[in-house]
């Protein structure tokens, strides 16, 4: 058990130890390359011996030999470069001077705060830093290598037309018989180093016109022809172009690898190569295998054989080299270590392929001149070699992909499942096809299910598919999807994309040379073509062609080239890349980039398509995402800005801004803020600023520049300027000098919109000043909603104070039309102005608004409401507001007012003929008579004049109401039915005059007559009412009073406070019992002494009630009886009510204190609990 979970720990530690590698190596790869002491992780202080320790350190933890981490090799170098930059003293001194510098940049923003992330802004600021000066120096090594080009393009174009001059020269002297064909036909025949648009519909139709000659049958891919993400694709016209067209962009671009390379060459040649994800190997004729990287950097080299070396093969995992050579040897040689597997045939090996996963499977496949396949295999028991087929010729190419082995050999190309031990099927050799020894077979795996065959002038794709479970036969079938000849030697073949990358030499009349050969004839000497890397797509088109000028190709024939793909070791990391290789000459082949599809543009200056294709490599959109990095921000806006100006001198500013949005910088560094500035003043100079203005950033620039801008909006776009003055952050420009110069617009602005923004601008504008009594004049003028809530929310009374009216009109609009006093009382502006008199005073409040009756009427309204006294001084000017705008109001105002002038009320209510408010002020003002004959002189109404007379209980009035009414017959009847109980109606009666007809008397006579009969039948049933209800409370007072009261142990005396039980007591009709020693006289007390015998057992009376016989209690009953007979002849008084009755008679003298009230009321609460009233009852 115990070594079991030793076992557990030490797997546990491995993993954390794995995991802690993995970890470093990461950390590592996630450091910028600029920063060494990050990559070792030592501070800037450190000594050469801290360096020698964190690199030793570290080195241990991510060496590629112990973690299995994909990119610990490349952590490991980065790791290696940081120490070796940090180790020289003259390069750490510059790492450090760097650093310096960019502290002293920082410091100035930076004017206190010194912590960590202050060093972690200098390191910032040291990569930036650095990051441009690498920039710089690539700039400047560009324009070097780009004049070093020109230089060599012009002597290779100059080269070219010698070359091209002999050879029209050559063929002139040779094609005499043959020039009868137009100068199309001609034109069509040459030979060019690109092909133009005409070219590539001439060239399809004689790739078709090849294919129907072999006979054969095409079948395409059902995709058809795809795009090729390249302006060099022609144009649909179909139309022979001259020379004077523009060039099509080409698909490709080339580069002599350089390093280690020519070294190399000088002293061997290459016969053969392999590609790789990590490195190329190389074969040469010396019998060297060399490993270089992709720049041509020597990795590592040793001499295998001692004659050519025919063939290279790398597993999958890239850690053993496998070379054939004429020696009749197969070397299989490991990179990392020193294993090396040496096989001899004795017969020159000219094809070879090692298994994918020889590290797990020591395998390989090799043939030769024998003409034998054999697989040689190694395992633990054994060893030895497997012949997997013989052909009556020599095997020139194998290939191995998965289980699969791919050789050409005389039969055509054998397909060979190694897992089945089994071979699928053999693709022949198409008809007419010259020797197979004669050209290479080139062999190229896609896919596990898919092989590309370049065969002399045929080009095949082979399909391997499964065959139906109940099918006979291999697992797999071959099927050929495209079968096509073309008038070249196929050199080598490869994808591009979707379409074929094929790599070709000299012509139709090679390949003829070739038949004539395989027929015993002799070759024809003449100097060798150029050879050409030509794109052609699905649909059998020619997109492109380039000729290769090769050192030496003019001695060289079609088995001295070779094409190999070289795979990114990452996806997404690198573009494709094809290698070409002749004896002497290694190319890189490259598509083009977006550095150089953007440099083909600009040098035409189609800006616009390039600005576009960045962009969308920006975003990871169109063929050109894979090259974003190609292209850096720096050079981006260069070429915008470049368009831009070009479209500034063309006056079209509008595309030009749009341009300059586009494409300059929104940081705060010195080249973004010198940019814009630039440009800001540019279209300003062009009077467009108002393009541009909208899109300006907000940190970096000056703020002369920020208000240029807004001078020039304010006059030109006050849309745009406002807008621009809320959207603007405080600080980027002087807001009171704004302020002023728009309050100066605001007095010439005309149209009501431009009014109400610069309005707008100018309540925000004193808002971020913090000026709060100029704010809220324009947004009380605005009716900004919420306006009157800030006013109160943030205590801004003393602001609005001049400006009650404002704050009318802003009620006005909340409330909007016509509406009731009530609600415009109700409304938040006037609330505000009556609520904080404090702040407003009102005497303010009413000068401003004297100019506008309505607005002051409704505040005192309210004001009236909320403090008739606020309103005192204005009460005359209220009467009058009254009087103008709600009459109906004024007499309530003058009932409940004491503050107005009787006269100037009067005057006024006069002036405009109101009556009843004349009739009351001549109440208040005692001239009742007057206010009579008001009433009934001018308003006839009896009712009202009855009323009056009745509010002012003055008998004269009646007496001259009466007098009045005498020979009016409406007034006697309206006295006699209104004031018949007030007035003597027989009086008024036999004032009438004799003869004088009153209408309705007799109903008003009627109505006299039943009100006193109804007056008298009402008294009597109250009074009857009263008797039954006084002797119904009298009987239950009585029987509540004669109930008896019972008394238990825990009811004491209210005098003596000792128990009641076991001692005589006394109870009172108002409910408190006492003892009656406390209560009683000792004389009443002793006449009132029970003399019986029962007397002795008074205290055991639960015992005589049980035992006793019957007469006993009821004697004992009886004696009770007689004793409170004769305590009644005594008149004894409850003591606590007497003393309440004394209070009582005190207080309506002198009245109770607090204290006294207390005592009362907590006295019959300290006594004991009170039973509900009893009748008395002697216990």
């Amino acid at each position: 058990m115990t070594d079991a979970s030793g076992d557990v720990d030490r797997l546990l530690q491995l993993e954390a130890t794995q995991l802690s590698r993995q970890q470093e190596v990461d950390r590592v790869l996630a450091q910028s390359i600029l920063d060494p002491f990050s990559i070792l992780g030592v501070p800037h202080t450190c000594t050469p011996s801290d360096i020698k320790l964190a690199y030793r350190s570290k080195s241990r933890l991510i060496h590629p030999d112990k973690t299995a981490h994909a990119r610990a090799r490349d952590a490991f170098e980065r790791l290696k470069r940081a120490e070796t930059e940090l180790m020289d003293d003259e390069r750490r001194k510059a790492i450090l001077a760097m650093m310096e510098e960019a502290r002293r940049e920082l410091a100035a923003e930076w004017k206190l705060e010194r912590g960590d992330e202050f060093e972690r802004a200098v390191v910032e600021k040291y990569k930036t830093i650095m990051v441009d000066i690498e920039w710089r120096k690539r700039q400047r090594l560009k324009q070097e290598l780009a004049r070093e080009g020109a230089a060599s393009a012009r002597e290779e174009e100059m080269a070219g037309e010698r070359r091209k001059r002999k050879e029209a020269d050559r063929a002139w002297e040779d094609s005499r018989d043959q020039r009868v064909s137009s100068w199309r036909d001609f034109r069509a025949g040459s030979s060019g180093k690109k092909s133009k648009k005409g070219d590539s519909q001439s060239k399809k139709a004689k790739l078709a016109a090849a294919a129907a000659a072999a006979g054969d049958t095409m079948s395409l891919a059902s995709n058809g022809a795809s795009d090729l993400g390249s302006a060099g694709a022609p144009k649909p016209s179909g139309e022979f172009e001259d020379d004077s067209e523009d060039e099509d962009e080409p698909a490709l671009r080339y580069k002599r690898l350089g390093g280690s390379v020519p070294g190399l060459f000088e002293k061997d040649t290459a016969s053969t190569l392999r590609a790789c994800e990590r490195f190329l190997v190389l074969g040469t004729h010396w019998g060297n295998v060399i490993v270089i990287d992709i720049e041509g950097n020597l990795i590592k080299q040793w001499r295998a054989h001692s004659a050519t070396v025919n063939s290279v093969s790398v597993d999958v995992d890239n850690e053993y080299v496998a070379s054939a050579g004429d020696d009749g040897r197969v070397v299989v040689h490991g990179l990392y270590n020193d294993d090396i597997t040496i096989v001899d045939y004795s017969r020159p090996v000219k094809a070879v392929a090692i298994d994918p996963m020889f590290s797990r499977r020591r395998r390989f496949v090799c043939g030769g001149t024998g003409g034998q396949v054999i697989m040689y295999e190694k395992k633990w028991y054994a060893k030895g070699d497997t012949i997997l087929f013989t052909s009556a010729g020599p095997i020139l190419s194998i290939q191995w992909m998965d289980s699969l082995v791919a050789w050409a050999c005389d039969e055509g190309v054998q397909v060979y499942d190694v897992g089945r031990a089994m071979r699928i099927t053999q693709i022949a050799r198409p008809e007419g096809s010259p020797r197979a020894d004669l050209f290479t077979c080139r062999l190229q795996w896609r896919d596990s299910r898919t092989l590309d065959i370049g065969w002399a002038d045929f080009v095949q794709v082979v399909v391997l598919k499964e065959r139906a479970p109940d099918a006979l036969g291999p697992l797999l079938y071959a099927e050929i999807s495209v079968l096509f000849r073309t008038d070249f030697v196929v050199c080598g073949l490869a994808l591009y994309r979707s379409q074929f990358l094929v790599l070709t030499y000299g012509d139709h009349e090679t390949v003829d040379q070739g038949r004539v050969d395989s027929d015993g004839g002799q070759e024809r000497n003449r100097n060798a073509q150029p050879p050409e890397l030509r794109v052609i797509s699905r649909n059998i088109e020619e997109m492109s062609s380039d000729t290769l000028p090769l050192d030496g190709y003019s001695l060289l024939q079609p088995n001295d080239y070779m094409l190999a793909y070289w795979p990114p070791a990452k996806a997404g990391e690198d573009p494709d890349a094809w290698f070409i290789l002749s004896p002497k000459q290694l190319v890189a082949v490259r598509p083009r980039g977006l550095a150089d599809h953007v440099q083909w543009l600009t040098e035409r200056e189609n800006y616009q398509q390039a600005l576009s294709d960045i962009e969308d490599a920006y975003a990871e959109r169109g063929p050109w995402a894979m090259y974003r990095d190609q292209v850096k921000e720096a050079e981006y806006r260069a070429i915008g800005q470049d368009y831009a100006q070009l479209l500034m001198d063309a006056g079209e500013w509008a595309e030009a801004a749009q341009i300059c949005l586009r494409v300059l910088p929104r940081g705060g560094e010195a080249d973004s803020v010198a940019a814009w500035e630039t440009w800001i003043f540019a279209f300003a100079e062009a009077n467009a600023l108002q393009l541009v203005a909208g899109h300006i950033p907000t940190v970096g620039l000056s703020s002369t520049v920020y208000e240029m801008v807004l001078a020039f909006l304010l006059t030109s776009d006050i849309a745009q300027f406002k807008e621009l003055v809320f959207a603007w952050p405080p600080g980027l420009f002087n807001a009171f000098s704004v302020a002023l110069a728009v309050e100066d617009q605001l007095e010439k602005a005309v149209a009501a919109g431009d009014r109400e923004a610069l309005q707008e601008t100018l309540a925000f504008l004193y808002d971020r000043l913090n000026q709060p009594a100029k704010s809220l004049k324009y947004h009380l003028e605005l009716f900004t909603p919420g306006v009157l809530d800030r006013i109160g929310r943030e205590n801004l009374f003393d602001a609005v104070r001049d400006k009650a009216e404002l704050v009318m009109r802003y009620d006005d609009h909340e409330l909007g039309g016509e509406r009731p006093l009530r609600d415009r009382c109700e409304a938040k502006g006037v609330l505000l102005l009556t609520d904080n008199t404090d702040a407003i005073p009102c005497a303010s409040v009413v000068k401003q608004l004297v100019c506008s009756p309505e607005h002051l009427h409704v505040y005192l309204h309210t004001l009236l409401g909320k403090d008739a006294h606020l309103g005192a001084p204005f009460a005359d000017l209220q009467v009058e507001l009254y009087a103008e705008y709600d009459p109906g109001r004024l007499g309530s105002f003058l009932r409940i007012s004491t503050y107005y002038t009787f006269d100037r009320a009067l005057e006024i209510c006069e002036e405009r003929g109101l009556v009843p408010e004349m009739v009351f002020i001549l109440g208040r003002m005692g001239d009742n008579h007057r206010a009579l004959m008001l009433i009934i002189e001018r308003l006839r109404d009896v009712p009202r004049a009855i009323e009056f007379a009745r509010e002012q209980n003055d008998p004269e009035l009646w007496s001259d109401l009466m007098v009045y009414s005498r020979d009016k017959p409406e007034f006697i009847v309206g006295l006699l039915e209104l004031g018949g109980t007030l007035t003597n109606p027989t009086k008024l009666i036999r004032s009438v005059p004799p003869g004088l007809v009153v209408p309705d008397i007799r109903r008003a006579l009627t109505n006299v007559l039943y009100d006193y009969h109804l007056q008298v039948e009402l008294c009597t049933d109250c009074k009857h009412v009263l008797d039954a209800d006084c002797e119904l409370l009298s009987e239950g007072l009585r029987m509540v009073q004669h109930q008896g009261m019972s008394v238990e142990e825990e009811h004491v005396c209210l005098v003596c406070q000792d128990s009641l039980v076991g001692s005589a007591a006394l109870a009172f009709w108002c409910g408190h019992v006492f003892h009656d020693r406390c209560v009683l006289h000792p004389d009443v007390l002793l006449k009132t002494m029970l003399r019986s015998a029962s007397e002795l057992a008074l205290g055991r009376r639960s015992n005589r009630l049980v035992q006793g016989s019957i007469e006993q209690r009821r004697m004992l009953t009886l004696s009770k009886l007689d004793r409170t007979m004769l305590i009644r002849q005594y008149h004894p008084v409850c003591p606590v009510c007497a003393e309440y009755d004394q209070k009582k008679m005190a207080q309506m003298h002198t009245g109770w204190s607090s204290a006294e009230r207390k005592d009362h009321c907590e006295e019959p609460v300290t006594t004991m609990e009170l039973l509900p009233p009893m009748q008395a009852l002697l216990l």
